[in-house]
């Protein structure tokens, strides 16, 4: 009974371990302040569906591969039963009589396969190349993650300047407008001159409503980027100016052919597809196998211990096209990741180009942007004073007022170009982190 006891322990135990698992974390918060690109990426990759999603998946590989492993190992076993029963009006020499039985065991039995012609070794290399499939993809998840929290973050970054400029621009017209009014009061200018100064009064007003919307899409945006639900607008840090530093494009070509987690996800994929074709080809021989097993008797048992060694060998003689369908389909899909795998490589050379021609553009851009602004700036200024000395028409003066507009906003969306591109091309060369 002892050992019966102790044998209903050890299975409870067993049962009740896979149900056991990790705690889930507590909940990120966000910090309650200015928030940092730092903050939102970070925030993003603790809480995104998509990141915890790819990291549940890779979760599950995990386990495939030690469910493969082990084939490797022993298979412990172990049983317990209990049995009861009776008979009733039992004839017998001296009569009837009634009879009743019960009695209890329990086993505890070692089975191992010895040799199965390496199924256990190509299983258990393809669930080691899906785990690092999955891995790479559970990376490239986060560095998409990373890019899009980035571009949100600079695009309400961006949409706010360009609201502070339309707000500038409605008071640089409203001033206008005084200006010329009061030039039409004093009888230096033509009445006609207002109507132009009006128009764009009203357009820059437009302009204004249509950019305090585009701050708060924006803000709507990087809040779901980062898994968050509908809420006020974050406060965000401003940048300065970036670095004007950019790696070669042969360094940032090499990096991604080595890092970039589709190169490495393909690669796996191709081992994966590798593994199942030999599965696949090893249906069709004779598979040879050698076993053991040993049984011991904790009590009740008619016997105190068993065991047995055996070898075999197994063979399809007939499948009705079932294993070299198979066959064919397991070649087909190693020469399609092959194939993918080579596009691949293709697919990211052109991506790691086209990020590198777009950030050397976006600080191009930049540089040229801002001598232009300072031009367009002291234009402006200029005209506003040959207004009023009587020396400049209307015309020139909203020209000119446009003209600062444009360039404030080309400064600003060079500016913020440069931040996204740059990490546009960290993703294209596989850079972790951020």
């Amino acid at each position: 009974m002892r050992a019966t006891r102790i044998l209903s322990i050890l299975i409870c135990a067993l049962m009740v371990m896979p149900l056991c698992g990790h705690a889930v974390g507590a909940t990120t918060t966000l910090p309650d302040r200015v928030l940092t690109l730092k903050d939102c990426i970070e925030y993003a990759l603790n809480q995104h569906s998509s990141v915890l999603i790819a990291e549940k998946d890779l979760t599950a590989s995990k386990a495939d591969v030690t469910r493969a492993k082990s084939g490797y190992l022993p298979k412990i076993t172990a049983s317990s039963d209990y049995s009861s029963g009776g008979t009733k009006n039992l004839s017998t020499s001296t009569g009837t009589i009634d009879r009743s039985s019960s009695g209890t065991s329990s086993v505890v039995g070692v089975t191992e396969t010895l040799y199965d012609a390496g199924r256990t070794v190509a299983s258990v290399r393809q669930a080691t190349a899906s785990e690092r499939a999955t891995a790479a993809a559970l990376d490239l998840t986060k560095q998409t993650r990373i890019l899009t929290v980035t571009s949100a973050y600079f695009d309400v970054l961006r949409t706010q300047k360009l609201a502070d400029i339309a707000s500038q621009a409605v008071a640089e017209s409203q001033g206008q407008y005084e200006l010329v009014q009061a030039r039409i009061d004093a009888g230096d200018g033509a009445k006609v001159d207002i109507y132009q100064v009006e128009v764009e009064l009203a357009n820059a007003k437009l302009n204004k409503i249509q950019a305090d919307n585009d701050v708060r899409v924006a803000g709507n945006t990087l809040r779901n980027t980062m898994g968050l639900d509908r809420g006020k607008a974050l406060q965000l840090q401003d940048v300065s100016e970036p670095s004007a530093d950019v790696p070669s494009l042969d360094d940032s070509l090499a990096s991604a052919l080595k890092d970039r987690p589709e190169i490495i996800r393909a690669l796996a994929q191709v081992d994966s597809a590798k593994a199942s074709l030999t599965l696949a080809k090893q249906q069709a021989v004779p598979l040879p196998t050698a076993n053991a097993s040993y049984d011991q008797n904790l009590g009740g048992s008619g016997f105190d211990n068993e065991w047995s060694v055996g070898v075999g060998v197994t063979l399809n003689i007939f499948s009705s096209g079932f294993v070299s369908a198979g066959i064919r389909s397991a070649r087909s899909q190693s020469e399609s990741s092959a194939l993918a795998m080579d596009q691949s490589r293709k697919d990211v050379s052109a991506d790691v180009e086209e990020a590198y021609l777009n950030l050397t553009n976006a600080l191009e851009r930049l540089v040229a942007s801002k001598p232009n602004l300072d031009m367009a700036q002291k234009n402006l200024e200029v005209m506003r004073e040959k207004y009023k000395q009587g020396l400049a028409i209307t015309l020139e003066l909203v020209t000119a007022q446009r003209s600062y507009a444009d360039a404030q906003a080309a400064y600003a969306q060079a500016l913020y170009d440069c931040y996204v591109a740059r990490a546009t091309l960290d993703k294209a060369v596989g850079k972790r982190g951020y």
